[in-house]
């Protein structure tokens, strides 16, 4: 009876055990996150084309925050767009490139974000063929 007892306890403490989580941290459970080193305030003008093939200069400005959240703000043209990009949208494509899409104002949104020391290139593409592409310097 002592050693059932025994084999009960012990195979309830491994029970126990296996359910608890003792993994919580966001980036243990979201492989897709940001890397911390590539957390800052990228800017620069970039080169848009509207679906009529018609070029013009925007502004934008990434911000990745320690929190896994990216805030994408483009402007200029026929372009205003200023949204969140959570980490939980975030697809990790290799060590420093990642993708997400997003839907804003009725307009379908592919990001890709490729990150280096200092500079990050930056993509994106509208669902009615507005694209843009350009090399954002880190300001902070």
């Amino acid at each position: 009876m002592n050693s059932l007892l025994k084999i009960i306890i012990i195979f309830s403490a491994f029970f126990i055990c296996s359910c608890l989580n003792f993994y919580t941290s966001s980036s243990s459970l979201n492989n897709n996150e940001i890397d911390k080193k590539y957390i800052g305030l990228y800017e620069a003008g970039i080169t848009t084309t509207d679906r009529y093939n018609i070029t013009y200069q925007s502004y934008v400005s990434v911000t990745v925050s320690s929190g896994g959240v990216v805030t994408v703000n483009i402007s200029g043209g026929y372009i205003s767009f200023l949204n969140n990009i959570y980490k939980e949208n975030m697809v990790k494509l290799s060590d420093n490139s990642y993708s997400a899409s997003i839907t804003s104002s009725g307009y379908r949104y592919y990001f890709t974000f490729t990150f280096s020391d200092y500079a990050l290139n930056f993509y994106f593409d509208r669902n009615d063929g507005t694209k843009g592409s350009g090399n954002l310097i880190k300001v902070r």
